[in-house]
């Protein structure tokens, strides 16, 4: 099974400053300890939602509109991206908690793919 992380960001990290190296150090060492595991497929940091866009659709039949970021509601936004293959949900959530540990008060969304 594989499954996303998705790292919430914080208002700091929209503002666009740099995330906190020690976190930043405890969150490397729990990457590496899934790839050492052999879990991990692949991890990312995103950029501030200013440097996005979105895609929505006012109503349905509309054409799609373009709105530029940065965009308001920052508890919904993403900050990161790891996305790892493990036996089932609970696996997940355990890795998921060793993130926590790294960086705490910092919501993560654990979604399985689809195959």
């Amino acid at each position: 099974m594989r499954y996303m992380l998705l790292h919430k960001t914080n208002d700091s990290l929209e503002a666009g400053n740099p995330p906190d190296p020690d976190m930043l150090a405890r969150a490397d060492a729990v990457l590496e300890e899934m790839r050492q595991a052999g879990v991990l497929l692949a991890a990312e940091g995103l950029m501030p939602s200013s440097r996005g866009a979105r895609i929505t659709f006012p109503t349905p039949g509309d054409e799609p509109r373009v709105l530029d970021g940065p965009f308001a509601e920052t508890k919904e936004l993403i900050a990161g991206v790891s996305i790892i293959r493990v036996e089932s949900k609970a696996e997940a959530v355990s890795w998921a908690l060793r993130f926590a540990e790294a960086d705490p008060n910092t919501p993560i969304d654990i979604l399985e793919l689809a195959d």
